[in-house]
């Protein structure tokens, strides 16, 4: 399938779960909550654009020598509509990654483009659980929580920490290859293994892309995974400034701590679709641990899914514009 028509799928498809979107909310509850928000949510739709400027700056500083072949403005757009994407995708929040192959095939092609897709979610993944990390301490340390909330916050923290295990693990020594040769290990996924080890070739490169860049990028990487990291933070400030936009005295602790509290839950339970209720549900709990009003939970949950509406238009323009870009390309050629 030609790549603009597969992003012309892809728009298709977000302009349908976005109706759906502000159908199940309602335009009286969007305007309601935007009236209330006030100011605030310019600031927040605003820290979104930081954000997403880091994601993007991220991703530019990993993607090695093809990347002169892509503007910062093209990777925008791209990392943008990527996100918005795996924000609508019902179940698992994986949809953007092969519109993100697609958009960048025509440039790097499709196995390179695979690449870099992969590199980039893996250093997003981490920056992710580190955050995760720091919030799990500071909020151990500074907030004195009730002892079955600490105990659920050290569990988390174990497995924070074996997730970024894992990730480095890929980056050191590839995933592809490994994944093939742990498949052949299961009885009855040999014939997948025997399949894929055609490809093998592929797969070698593939891996070459990962780890390539922790053995000679590694400069690179780690400043992409600091902007991450950063990224995260203003996540957690996020928070900060809606709750302080209605006059709630917290800290940008307890703030950092509502955002670990609602990723964790989120992650937990991927399959719900477009984490209907399950963020608005852990924003509840970490509310409730900092001796807040939960319902809270519900205005924090209503006014980022209004600046998740904002974005989600912005990014779909964004897949239109690309498609638009490819089509009058494939004119010229």
């Amino acid at each position: 399938m030609k790549p603009r028509t597969t992003n012309t799928l892809f728009f298709v498809f977000g302009v349908g779960i976005f109706s759906y979107l502000v159908y199940r909310f309602g335009i009286q509850t969007i305007t309601r909550n935007i009236e209330q928000a006030g100011w605030s949510l310019l600031y927040v739709i605003g820290i979104w654009f930081i954000i997403y400027l880091c994601n993007t700056a991220a991703w530019k500083l990993v993607l090695g020598p093809e990347g002169k072949k892509i503007t910062f403005l093209q990777l925008f757009m791209v990392t943008v509509s990527g996100f918005v994407i795996n924000y609508i995708t019902p179940v698992i929040a994986l949809g953007g990654e092969p519109y993100k192959v697609n958009a960048l095939s025509g440039a790097l092609g499709t196995r390179q483009s695979f690449s870099v897709v992969v590199v980039y979610r893996m250093i997003h993944l981490l920056g992710h659980m580190l955050l995760l990390l720091t919030g799990i301490i500071a909020a151990l340390a500074v907030l004195g929580l009730p002892p079955v909330v600490d105990a659920v916050l050290i569990l988390a923290g174990v497995l924070v920490l074996a997730v970024i295990g894992m990730t480095l693990g890929g980056y050191r020594k590839g995933i592809f290859q490994r994944l093939v040769a742990f498949v052949a290990r299961i009885p009855f996924l040999r014939k997948i293994s025997d399949s894929m080890q055609r490809y093998e070739h592929n797969l070698k490169e593939m891996d070459e892309v990962i780890t390539n860049v922790y053995h000679q990028n590694r400069k690179k990487l780690y400043g992409a995974v600091i902007l991450e990291y950063v990224s995260r933070i203003l996540m957690g400030i996020e928070v900060y400034l809606i709750l302080r936009g209605i006059n709630v005295e917290t800290t940008v602790v307890s703030a950092l701590f509502l955002y670990v509290s609602y990723s964790i839950i989120i992650n937990l339970l991927f399959f719900i679709p477009l984490n209907l209720g399950a963020r608005e549900g852990g924003l509840a709990l970490g509310l409730k641990s900092l001796a807040l009003p939960p319902l809270l939970g519900v205005y924090l949950g209503i006014v980022m899914r209004v600046r998740e509406f904002f974005w989600i238009l912005l990014g779909l323009l964004f897949i239109l514009l690309t498609n638009m870009k490819q089509k009058s390309l494939s004119k010229v050629l």
